[in-house]
């Protein structure tokens, strides 16, 4: 059976082995036991390359940490991809194999064989294969972010909890509520959130929103440790974020402190006062994809301002965002 090393593994007491080898003795003629303690993944900075088809190799980085006995931490970094880049939530080892999967995209899985000190294997997206070889250049590099899970009443899955690792200096924080059309981009923006030291929990996709699962949410980012409780906010995307001042309105004991709303549909007729309402407030900003049509994005603008909507290519608007976020 694979190890799997999620938030916990407690290896077998000494003790408690013993007591089974001796068992298993008085039973067969040869040992059969050896082996039976689990093995555990080598920490370590291991740098490399990343060939992607058709295209120069990348820089790739894997750090293996082991920050406290029974739990192991591991992340990816492409500096020249960073859309890619992602901190495992659970790892598995196994046969001097290493398989990460990416939190809230399972099909984006890292496998790896150890070769002495070198790491080879694939980093899989979709059904896309590239290669990967690594080999350890000294201890691992401190982590920037953890992920954790936690049940959200209200929402259908757990969400993931992408969190500072450095808490000493309370930061801002956001749920992010994802449509079941753009799931996938969810975690990139998660993950680029957290490197700048913003607290992200990233809710299960879907293309409604309930009051219950916003104020639960936002609920549990105000308990956790590092967040700065006046500066907690709502990303909403896709057809979930017309409807959002309605759900704000239910929500009137529990509040967002700014909103982030993304590829938003002209919202209905009935609700178009309150999103001016909601504009003149402040704290308010609409993002669009460089896919998304003109007119969407030219009926937002009319209705909530030139300078709450911004439209760009992926990395732009990425700069753009963690700019306004700063400012929040």
């Amino acid at each position: 059976m694979p190890l799997r090393l999620p938030a916990r593994w407690i290896p077998p007491r000494p003790w408690l082995l013993l007591g089974l080898l001796a068992g298993l003795a008085s039973c067969q003629s040869q040992p059969e036991a050896a082996g039976t303690v689990p093995a555990t993944p080598p920490t370590g900075h291991f740098a490399g390359t990343l060939q992607a088809p058709g295209q120069p190799e990348l820089r790739a980085v894997l750090e293996v940490r082991h920050p406290r006995p029974g739990h192991y931490e591991a992340e990816l970094l492409l500096p020249e991809q960073p859309a890619l880049s992602f901190v495992a939530d659970s790892l598995t080892f196994t046969h001097d194999t290493l398989r990460l999967a990416r939190p809230g995209q399972p099909d984006q899985q890292l496998t790896l064989a150890r070769q002495g000190n070198f790491w080879r294997g694939t980093l899989g997206l979709d059904s896309t294969r590239y290669p990967l070889l690594l080999v350890r250049r000294g201890e691992p590099e401190p982590a920037v972010y953890r992920v954790r899970r936690d049940a959200i009443a209200g929402t259908t899955a757990p969400a993931l909890l992408f969190s500072p690792a450095d808490e000493s200096l309370p930061g801002l924080a956001l749920a992010f509520f994802p449509s079941t059309a753009d799931s996938q981009a969810g975690p990139v923006w998660a993950d680029a959130l957290a490197r700048q030291g913003h607290t992200v929990l990233l809710l299960p996709p879907a293309d409604s929103l309930s009051a219950p699962a916003l104020a639960n949410a936002l609920a549990l980012l105000r308990r956790t440790a590092g967040v700065d409780t006046a500066r907690v906010g709502a990303w909403v995307n896709g057809p979930a974020a017309g409807l959002l001042p309605l759900v704000l309105a239910e929500n009137t004991a529990s509040r967002p402190s700014f909103v982030v709303v993304q590829n938003m549909p002209a919202p209905l007729l009935a609700v178009r006062r309150d999103w001016q309402a909601l504009a003149q407030r402040g704290h308010l900003l609409a993002v669009y994809d460089a896919t998304q049509p003109r007119a969407a994005v030219t009926q937002a603008r009319a209705l909530l301002g030139v300078r709450r909507v911004r439209q760009a290519p992926a990395g732009t608007l990425r700069s753009q965002l963690l700019t306004w976020l700063r400012e929040q």
